[in-house]
């Protein structure tokens, strides 16, 4: 480490220049990275939904689809403007009132359920499907003509639109996120530094870390939405501690009356297995993610392990150099303390001991429970959903005026015209089905198939299936939900055995449950034993690892309680995700608190140590989870996207959990495992035990 410390600070320059070509390089890269808005993708292959959108794919292509209602037409300028609609480049069809009726007959002699499901009170709904799928730039466009040629009397909505929004609103959202968290990081850095120029070089070595990360990500075939949206502040957050540590040694080192240059060799040296055992414990909570079979946990794992390591590498080798460039400016602007010292706060957490485990017991206990009772969501639509954006208030306006639109896509094997009709109209007397387009309901079944117009066929038929496109007027999760499709299940398998295949929002939640449950359990058990295994390696104590574990999993547990008692539901895989993230990047306040009191051991009572642990290390850990806590807010509240939001917003709300628990549990469980620690911590004789007073 001798001769990496003299190299670092010896070549500094051609190193700051390395890092300016690095950081410059990447943000060219950042456009060119391919962001996925397709969670499909990431289920196992093995999952029956992954079949059947394989057979899709194959037999009649993935395509989009949206809905256009229109207010104030007449059923002759509805018409009229299908055809227009049906021009528009990317669009493969449109299916309005007039493919399942004779429209020039009286609305009174026509289905009245027929006709209220495309034209009701004055306002027309066309079901639009485009040529490619709802990911697709073309679908994007074809979208935006849509909505001009409709014009303001219409909205438009559905799972293409969704898309579009996501596409057009993420970029701006984390620009959105930075401008709120960004000030008041930088306020908090601030209030904790020791010069006002601190804060420049924090944000300028983190930010062209995550530059870079953000630009070497175009090495992957794409990364997922969710992870573009929150990996660039959750990074920033979680890895500023790492160049926090290393200013505060050469500050430390500079007092102890080095010269700028020794004390930043010394500084790095002496800091690297702090700031490494800080990284591989955050880094064992992203890789815990990687063994996820939904595959959204490997593409956010990846991202963020390889952030963290990015900001490991920024801060030991280019943060020296500037640290060195600036140093003669960081003098001139020293200042003294503007925080207030914890030691009166440490005194009184410690000499209040019993009250607060009580206390914290009568909240931890309830919290365990609760976090075990709440309600889940799987399906895709937890997380993509953008309910109160203009998006999502124009499906709500649909949905208002036409009911739900939750369609289900049947395949059944092609051949059987009786077979298909009997399903088809067994499917139309449940009540929570609102229309079945199919052949057989669009042209009468008498009719030859060799003589039905083109277009129908090549919608419904392929070379061996034939689609059903089932409109379920049921929310995509709920436990009704669950059971129409569980019977409609049973109903294509009375007519035709394991041959059909089942898919949409609906459908897929059974699979995905059975996927993230096995998973959390996975994730869960490999976090903890990851995490757990650096923190034996670092104090070389078996007990000190659980202590640490405990506390931060107590966190997480009063964290995840929260929605139960707010009476509310959340996405299971948000709740996964946060788990394994949040152990791995607050348990570095426990190991921080834990460093400064087995280092007053060694001339204090262990009560006296706590104390003075908690004043040594309180500001840093305070600051570590304001800034996350900040980051995450600001990430929230402008992320439209429920995914994004609720993962973001629960990591923050664990932050300031943890680093609470950290402040007034930790020093009460070293406290009382004082003993235990001795005995199983290997080379604890190394405490100069004459000068501990009698406990």
């Amino acid at each position: 480490m001798d001769r990496i410390a003299d190299t670092i600070v010896k070549r500094r320059k051609l190193i700051f220049w390395i890092f300016i070509l690095l950081t410059v390089l990447s943000a060219c890269f950042i456009p060119e990275v391919r962001v996925n808005y397709n969670l499909t993708e990431y289920l196992p292959s093995e999952m029956r939904t992954s079949q059947a959108l394989e057979i899709m794919e194959e037999e009649f292509s993935l395509t989009g689809t949206a809905r256009v209602m229109v207010e104030d037409v007449s059923v002759a300028e509805a018409a009229d403007l299908k055809q227009r609609l049906a021009r528009v480049d990317g669009v493969k069809s449109v299916i309005w009132l007039d493919d399942v009726e004779d429209i020039y007959k009286p609305l009174d002699y026509m289905d009245r359920k027929t006709v209220e499901s495309y034209y009701k009170d004055g306002a027309a709904l066309f079901l639009v499907e485009f040529a490619e799928d709802d990911y697709s730039l073309n679908t994007g466009k074809a979208v935006a003509e849509i909505e001009a040629i409709a014009g303001e009397r219409s909205v438009v909505g559905g799972s293409a639109v969704t898309t579009k929004f996501m596409r057009e609103s993420t970029i701006k959202e984390i620009i959105s996120a930075a401008i709120i968290a960004a000030p008041l990081i930088f306020l908090i850095l601030l209030l904790t530094s020791h010069s006002w120029f601190e804060p420049v070089i924090y944000v300028v070595v983190m930010g062209a870390s995550v530059v870079i990360n953000m630009g070497t990500n175009v090495m992957f075939t794409s990364i997922s939405f969710i992870t573009q949206a929150s990996a660039a502040l959750l990074q920033f957050a979680i890895s500023m501690d790492y160049a926090i540590f290393l200013l505060h040694r050469f500050r430390e080192e500079k007092a102890g009356g080095l010269d700028a240059e020794p004390a930043m060799k010394e500084a790095i040296k002496r800091s690297f297995s702090s700031i490494g055992a800080s990284c591989l414990t955050t880094v064992a909570g992203f890789v815990a993610l990687m063994f996820m079979r939904y595959r959204i946990g490997l593409d956010m794992g990846m991202v963020l392990a390889k952030g963290v390591l990015i900001s490991l590498l920024t801060v030991v080798f280019l943060f020296p150099g500037i640290t060195l460039f600036t140093d003669k400016l960081l003098e001139r602007t020293q200042h003294k303390p503007i925080l207030p010292s914890l030691s009166r706060l440490g005194g009184l957490i410690v000499r209040y001991g019993a009250v607060v485990i009580v206390l914290l017991a009568m909240i931890i206990v309830p919290a365990y429970l609760a976090q075990a009772s709440n309600s889940f969501l799987y399906g895709e639509n937890s997380m993509v959903s953008i309910e109160g954006t203009e998006a999502g208030k124009g499906l709500e306006r649909i949905d208002e005026r036409f009911g739900s639109y939750n369609p289900l896509v049947l395949l059944v094997p092609k051949g059987s015209i009786p077979n298909e009709t009997r399903l088809a109209d067994g499917l139309m007397s449940k009540d929570y089905v609102s229309s079945v387009q199919t052949t057989v309901t669009l042209a009468d079944p008498a009719i030859p198939r060799e003589i039905l117009p083109e277009e129908l066929s090549k919608n419904f038929t392929s070379a061996n299936y034939t689609r059903m496109i089932i409109n379920l007027n049921l929310p995509v999760e709920s436990e009704l939900t669950l059971q129409a499709v569980e019977e409609i299940s049973h109903m294509a398998h009375q007519h035709y055995g394991d041959g059909y295949y089942l898919l949409g929002s609906s459908s897929s939640v059974s699979d995905i449950k059975q996927v993230v449950d096995r998973d959390f359990s996975t994730v869960n058990l490999i976090s903890i034993c990851a995490v757990g295994l650096i923190i034996l390696l670092t104090f070389r104590s078996l007990i000190i690892p659980v202590l640490l574990v405990l506390v931060i999993e107590a966190s997480i547990w009063i964290n995840m309680s929260v929605p139960y008692f707010m009476d509310g539901t959340m996405a299971f895989v948000g709740y996964l995700v946060v788990s394994a993230i949040q152990l791995g990047a607050t348990v570095d306040y426990a190991i921080l608190m834990t460093n400064r009191y087995m280092e007053n051991r060694k001339n204090y009572a262990k009560k006296e140590a706590a104390v003075k642990a908690l004043t040594d290390s309180g500001w840093s850990v305070i600051t570590s989870a304001l800034i996350l806590f900040i980051a995450c807010m600001g990430a929230g509240v402008a992320s439209s996207i429920r995914g994004v939001s609720e993962i973001v917003l629960l990591l923050g709300r664990g932050a300031a959990i943890s680093g609470v628990l950290v402040l007034v549990l930790l020093p009460q469980l070293l406290i009382i495992f004082d003993g235990i620690i001795g005995k199983t911590t290997l080379k604890s004789k190394g405490r100069d035990k004459s000068i501990i007073k009698e406990e």
